[in-house]
């Protein structure tokens, strides 16, 4: 059972890759139409083919810290984190005269590129920190955790300091740098990237392909991770079109991250009680649950929203402790090696639903009609965001009852 120290060293730098996260998965859409005038339909593809990339690059990146020293890990952590932060830097500020549709691909890129790294580096070393169930079990919500206060930090600090800093823009510049500089410096210092015990020191594409219970893992992880991929990528337009409330998008992402976190350890006690995957299931019923409400709601009755965030909230919770945590049995069952050819898997099918999420989405969008700031295709994009999450959660629900012997005896 790890420590204290170990848990802090294993958890900690998922604060800062956190609030790097939500600008670039929730903001930046919003940003790029409302503000620089690109097309609903022309930001959606972007953001499809840089997430087409950035989950392309994870089987690799994963081989490669696999065959990486841990002197090499660390110094290519650190410089990543640099140029991702540049990059960020350009992303919500882009210069002048260079041609805004290229300035976002390559900026995405390259800040898709960074986080990866360092995202499989620090899963890599939290895997290799326990031997049974309960200590994963620990780790993996300590960095959620973790992951979900840095998330609350990037929702509540623009309408908090923005005064300060002269525009919300600005504040999000401020914190997105600092928090890439951030992660390098605490990966650094506690090591993380450093090559974890040798039972997981080398990578062997075959034998994990060839995981009939980790394949199967992945395609629940696949459908869950569309079903809260869609809902993310529309939220800012949800909020201030379908809702009129704009100013409340930061304090309900606030409320939602909030319940994700308060809710892990209620999470990790049912699972302790009723097993990790019949608690999941609990967890997609919350959320099926959470979007009832939804198709009712107008800017006269938006205070439901609240009661929305807090119970999908809650249920993202149960999304954070099971996940990834299964995907660490399935190693630990007795796989001597491959952690980061395991996490690059993991972390390929949570970006292909990203990539999907903003490819499919957006486009639908405007197809049926909406537009950022007007009053048609509201219905469609309602649609959109609370409909098609509930298709695919019921569809991770069917594919786990399906693998469920199979991930019980990982368990």
């Amino acid at each position: 059972m790890p420590g204290t120290r170990a848990l802090w060293l294993a958890a900690s730098p998922a604060l800062p890759l956190a609030m790097v996260a939500l600008p670039v998965y929730v903001l930046t859409p919003a940003l790029y139409t409302a503000e620089y005038g690109l097309p609903l339909a022309t930001v959606g593809a972007i953001l499809l083919f840089a997430r087409l990339y950035d989950t392309a690059q994870d089987p690799l990146i994963g081989y490669l810290q696999d065959h990486c020293s841990p002197s090499t890990l660390r110094a290519l952590s650190v410089a990543l984190a640099g140029v991702g932060a540049a990059a960020f830097y350009f992303l919500l500020l882009p210069a002048q005269g260079l041609p805004l549709t290229w300035q976002l691909g390559v900026t995405l890129a390259l800040v898709f590129t960074a986080h990866g790294w360092l995202s499989i580096a620090l899963l890599r070393y939290g895997a290799a920190l326990s031997q049974d169930v309960d200590g994963r079990g620990r780790v993996v919500a300590s960095r959620e955790a973790f992951g979900v206060v840095g998330v609350m930090l990037a929702a509540a600090l623009p309408p908090l300091l923005s005064d300060a800093l002269g525009s919300q823009r600005g504040l999000a510049l401020f914190f997105a740098v600092f928090a890439a500089l951030g992660g390098a410096s605490l990966l650094l210092f506690a090591r993380a990237p450093a090559a974890p015990p040798a039972r997981i020191a080398r990578g062997n594409w075959r034998r994990v392909l060839a995981d009939r219970c980790y394949l199967a893992l992945l395609a629940v992880v696949l459908a869950n991770s569309l079903a809260m991929a869609l809902p993310a990528t529309l939220f800012n337009f949800f909020a201030a079109d379908a809702l009129g409330a704009p100013g409340l998008i930061g304090p309900w992402l606030f409320a939602y991250f909030g319940a994700a976190l308060l809710s892990l350890p209620a999470w990790l006690a049912l699972a302790r009680k009723l097993g990790r995957v019949r608690a999941w299931y609990a967890g997609m019923a919350l959320a099926l649950a959470g979007f009832v409400l939804v198709p009712w709601l107008s800017p006269q009755n938006a205070y439901w929203f609240w009661l929305v965030c807090v119970v999908t909230g809650a249920a993202l919770g149960a999304d954070l402790a099971y996940s990834t945590a299964l995907i660490a049995d399935v190693i630990g069952r007795g796989v001597e090696e491959d952690g980061g050819s395991y996490f690059g898997g993991v972390s390929l099918v949570n970006k292909l639903a990203l990539a999907l999420g903003a490819g499919v989405a957006l486009p639908l969008a405007a197809a049926a009609g909406y537009a950022p700031g007007g009053d048609q295709g509201l219905a469609a994009l309602t649609l959109m965001y609370a409909g098609l999450p509930c298709l695919f959660k019921l569809f991770a629900w069917a594919l786990l009852a399906r693998v469920r012997p199979l991930l019980e005896d990982a368990s």
